[in-house]
């Protein structure tokens, strides 16, 4: 019989490795250079985390209130929000963690929600006026009767993006994540209720529209004060000259996120056209389900790596690139085992999740996992364009991307190929151009001079 004293002695000696285990993968995930941005990037994926955990825990019952043809409308009216979005602001809001003083960074925010007010204005009366015969062109007439509700969702989505920029400059990295949790819960909340009214597929327009744009108070709370304070620093002369400045954006990074925005809608909006509307929805839920570790590892840590680069500044390239290769190890080993489970158990376990109906999501799901892992790391890595000039590169980079995007699902067309294996095209070409993109991003990086 063991001895109450060996017993303890064993236990404390497993108790050490733990915790010798546990202060090395601490070191080794958040020590060295990228230390601070990935405990901001650990901030943004909690409050992400939390969200998409909403939402996710939400789309058994979502998707059992609503067909794959309502979620064909969903998929369309989110492609055309993230399409439009970035035509309301003409992408000026990327520049406001750029400028040193707090002074000159209120003049870029103040420009940018006063383009966001006329842009989302003008698309407004836009749609107006050609809504009904623009959505039919674009075979999308089932969202004719919501067309009212796309300009509140860009508004929406204009002001909270821009508050987003801001609060990235300020590395307020709680109060994004705080935001993210309170959009998802009104949204999700929204779609349920109206979900259970009967109200299809509205509810889901309506939902989406709310989420859009809410968060925004929680977004701004904490400098609020801050803001205020620097109202008195905010002058007509002051935004034209950083308009002038930064013109780059909307010369070149606007039809470049244009660009992006379309291709990574593409897929819905030409499969609208191409394919039934139950196959778009089909495609439209695998695309939201990825969407959430996107939005968790992807996106939202890109924010904290572009604050943290943007703090270092263009003068310290050795610092980002150190950064940069860092934090690349880093999200690798969370993305591949993710990628690989998708790829294997995609179909099972949407079936088992969402509803025998939805398998075919699963399968597409299963292909796109092909590309996750390379748009996981390529994500964070293409805010180094924006630190080195690089708007020209990115623009190339995003006409790329659309014309594979053109490609795969022309061939599909010409070939009279099922759904899944268009996808599966899709998949490689754009995996391919991620790949592209993340080795001409690191060569943006100025190199060390050379030791003469």
């Amino acid at each position: 019989m063991q001895s109450p004293r060996l017993g303890a002695l064993r236990r404390s000696r497993f108790a050490r490795r733990v915790a010798g285990l546990r202060a090395r993968a601490v070191a080794r995930l958040g020590g060295g250079g990228a230390g601070g941005v990935l405990r901001g990037m650990a901030t943004l994926a909690l409050g992400a985390g939390a969200a998409r955990a909403v939402g996710l825990a939400a789309m058994p019952l979502l998707t059992r209130l609503y067909s794959p043809d309502e979620y064909g409308v969903l998929a369309a009216f989110t492609a055309m929000v993230l399409m439009l979005t970035p035509l309301t602001t003409l992408c000026y809001g990327m520049a406001i963690p750029l400028p040193r003083r707090d002074e000159m960074a209120a003049n870029l925010l103040a420009l940018t929600l006063g383009l966001g007010l006329v842009g989302t204005g003008l698309i407004a009366l836009a749609l107006w006026a050609a809504g009904p015969w623009f959505l039919t062109l674009i075979s999308m007439e089932a969202m004719i009767p919501w067309w009212g509700l796309l300009p509140l969702a860009l508004l929406g989505a204009s002001l909270f993006e821009t508050l987003t920029f801001w609060a990235t400059r300020a590395r307020t990295y709680r109060a994004i994540a705080r935001a993210q949790v309170v959009q998802t819960l009104l949204g999700v909340g929204a779609q349920i209720l109206l979900g259970l009214a009967g109200l299809k597929p509205a509810g889901l327009l309506i939902g989406h529209t709310l989420q859009r744009g809410a968060g925004s108070t929680t977004l701004i709370a904490p400098f609020r004060g801050r803001l205020r304070a620097l109202a008195g620093e905010v002058r007509w002369p002051r935004m034209r000259m950083l308009a002038l400045r930064h013109r780059g954006y909307p010369l070149y990074r606007l039809p470049s996120q244009f660009l992006l925005a379309a291709s990574a809608q593409g897929p819905l909006l030409l499969t609208s056209t191409l394919y039934a509307a139950g196959e778009t929805g089909q495609l439209g839920l695998a695309l939201m389900a990825l969407a959430a570790p996107m939005s968790l590892f992807g996106h939202t840590m890109g924010r904290a790596f572009y604050g943290e680069i943007a703090a270092m500044g263009a003068r310290r390239p050795e610092q980002v690139r150190a950064l940069t290769h860092a934090v690349l190890k880093r999200l690798a080993l969370v993305a591949a085992p993710a990628a690989a489970v998708l790829m294997i158990f995609g179909p099972e376990l949407f079936a088992l999740v969402f509803g025998a109906e939805w398998e075919l999501a699963g399968r597409l799901a299963s292909l796109l996992s092909i590309y996750l892992l390379f748009q996981f790391l390529g994500t964070p890595v293409s805010y180094i364009l924006y630190l080195f000039d690089g708007q020209k590169l990115l623009l190339a980079l995003n006409l790329q991307r659309a014309a594979l995007v053109a490609a795969a699902f022309a061939a599909g067309h010409v070939l009279e190929m099922a759904l899944p294996e268009t996808i599966l095209l899709y998949s490689v070409l754009i995996s391919s151009h991620y790949a592209f993109s993340i080795f001409l991003s690191l060569r943006r990086i100025p190199a060390p001079p050379t030791p003469t």
